[in-house]
């Protein structure tokens, strides 16, 4: 059966590439739908910084007229400057248990890329340049996933794989029993460790949030370092501020911690409530009913992700991580929430992940980005 592969371009190819996961994971248990207009807001560029960073376009895959898979395809040249690369990459990935189906896709996003003069293909990216859905999900397809983290059927690894992609990056997700962990413990050690460093530790002012925005993306920019962030960059300013403007809406100000030494900036952590638990009743739309199932059920959350934590590197050996997560724990279980996940953290950030075990984390979940040199 023929396979067509058809660049997105009319109103209806647009709404193929934003349902065709309902219709891919429509019996999966695990699976948990986006918000449609999200999804939008991020193909459309508005709501994604990776599409306003360079050229790129999607492409979906057809057989017999039904949509069977899709791909976004497209170059960071904000990226590739920062780090001069001639790298494109693939991101929102989708397709049917069908190797032809999936190699159809990738032979046409790598011939896009080749026609732009890239060497290299990465993927799958973060469709906005985030800590959101970033990798493939490589090991344990049978816990759920958190808030905006990557969920992917198993076969896709070996298409991947297949096609001639080397694991790359590889990111690791971190569980924690807020029931079963000592905090209290951890709190004295941490508490020691602030007198010993002379530091402290705040929540975010969220009365003072283009003061706050300008913090962190000072802290991003002093801790980026080659090896262990060779896949971001930092945000500009007015990047950060557009970023946090969106992120008070849902954080609580406790779930960002900021760390500082004789006032000044040294780190800060942010946790974001598992609104997954949400998003499954919903189907993906917030209208008609879908804010009422919101108002519902909001206060029934018991798990939160902790999905950033940058600090500079004067500061990463000196207890600040551990006790900026420690914060973020704490504040998750006087909520009463009983679970919470730390991550997604590149195993080259040995640092961090010593860190993240140090606290009681037990790693449970691995993503990968992959790369392959274009032929």
């Amino acid at each position: 059966m023929t396979i067509e592969i058809k660049e997105v371009k009319s109103k209806k190819d647009k709404k193929d590439f934003i349902m065709f996961p309902f219709k891919l994971y429509k019996n999966d248990p695990l699976w948990v739908p986006p918000l449609i207009y999200e999804m939008k807001r991020i193909i459309e560029s508005p709501g994604s910084l990776l599409f306003q960073s360079g050229p790129h376009t999607f492409f979906n895959a057809y057989k017999s007229g039904e949509i069977v898979g899709r791909i976004a395809v497209g170059i960071d040249e904000k990226m590739n400057k920062w780090r001069n690369k001639k790298e494109g990459y693939v991101t929102l990935f989708e397709c049917i248990n069908d190797k032809e189906v999936a190699f159809s896709l990738l032979n046409k996003a790598e011939e896009w890329l080749k026609e732009r003069e890239m060497e290299d293909m990465v993927g799958p990216v973060s469709p906005t340049n985030g800590d959101d859905y970033r990798g493939m999900l490589v090991e344990n397809f049978e816990d759920p996933p958190v808030i905006y983290t990557t969920y992917n059927p198993p076969y896709y690894v070996d298409f991947f794989e297949s096609y001639g992609f080397k694991r790359e990056h590889t990111f690791v997700a971190y569980k924690y029993d807020l029931n079963k962990l000592p905090l209290d413990d951890h709190i004295k050690v941490i508490e020691y460790a602030k007198k010993k460093y002379n530091f402290y530790t705040r929540p975010a002012d969220y009365s003072r949030i283009p003061e706050e925005a300008k913090t962190l993306q000072k802290i991003i920019e002093r801790s980026l370092t080659p090896l262990e962030y060779d896949y971001l960059i930092p945000p500009s300013e007015e990047e950060m501020l557009i970023l946090a403007k969106d992120l008070v809406k849902f954080i609580p100000s406790e779930f960002v911690q900021l760390a500082f030494s004789n006032e000044n900036p040294v780190g800060f952590a942010v946790a974001i409530p598992d609104y997954n638990q949400i998003l499954k009743k919903l189907n993906g739309r917030l209208f008609p009913i879908g804010w009422l199932k919101f108002l519902m059920y909001k206060n029934k959350i018991n798990k939160a992700r902790v999905f950033l934590l940058f600090v500079i590197p004067e500061y990463q050996s000196k207890g600040v991580p551990a006790a900026l997560f420690i914060e973020l724990l704490r504040h998750a279980r006087k909520r009463s929430y009983t679970f919470a996940e730390g991550s997604t953290i590149n195993t080259n950030n040995t640092k961090m992940c010593r860190e993240a075990e140090g606290v009681g984390g037990i790693l449970y979940k691995k993503f990968v980005i992959f790369k392959k040199k274009i032929q």
